[in-house]
């Protein structure tokens, strides 16, 4: 496991979200409401991911910036489930974790998908939060803020939600 050696915080009401780095590769982000937190400085990197945010949080599609990210140790489908996601399931779109199983090309294999959400390094850049349960329902989060982010951030794309929450 790598440890990173620069942490950036990016603030754009309501989000924020922390980048941590290790030789300018991205080991892991986190999003969580923006409540009490101060930004930092930050690299190249983070101004254009920073830019990408303030232009998401007022709602417009955006396709978040390319950085260099650790899948260095991923297993193989787990890298599958994760570039399936960012590159497949655009924004105010939704998933389920069978059908994302499916464009990750292991159809019956949702429980898996679920654990690698649950696991997914990159929120929001690798976005998790469009995955939902079987028939629509708004299940677990493990960011900072749970589901109630998690809708959040669908609201903010648009996502049509007429679910009900199962945590």
């Amino acid at each position: 496991m790598r440890i990173a050696d620069k942490t950036e915080l990016l603030v754009a009401w309501p989000l924020g979200l922390e980048l941590s780095w290790h030789n300018g590769v991205l080991l892991g982000s986190r999003v969580r409401h923006a409540r009490g937190l101060v930004p930092t400085g930050l690299t190249a990197a983070g101004r254009s991911l920073l830019a990408a945010l303030e232009r998401y949080v007022e709602g417009e599609a955006v396709r978040w910036p390319r950085v260099p990210m650790d899948m260095h140790g991923l297993p193989d489908f787990t890298r599958q489930v994760l570039l399936a996601l960012r590159d497949q399931v655009p924004h105010g779109a939704t998933t389920t974790y069978g059908e994302l199983a499916a464009l990750a090309g292991s159809p019956g294999a949702a429980r898996a998908v679920g654990q690698i959400m649950a696991r997914n390094p990159w929120p929001l850049l690798v976005p998790c939060h469009r995955v939902l349960g079987v028939g629509g329902a708004l299940t677990g989060f493990s960011a900072e803020g749970g589901l109630d982010l998690k809708r959040l951030l669908l609201e903010i794309e648009g996502a049509a939600l007429s679910v009900t929450n199962r945590d």
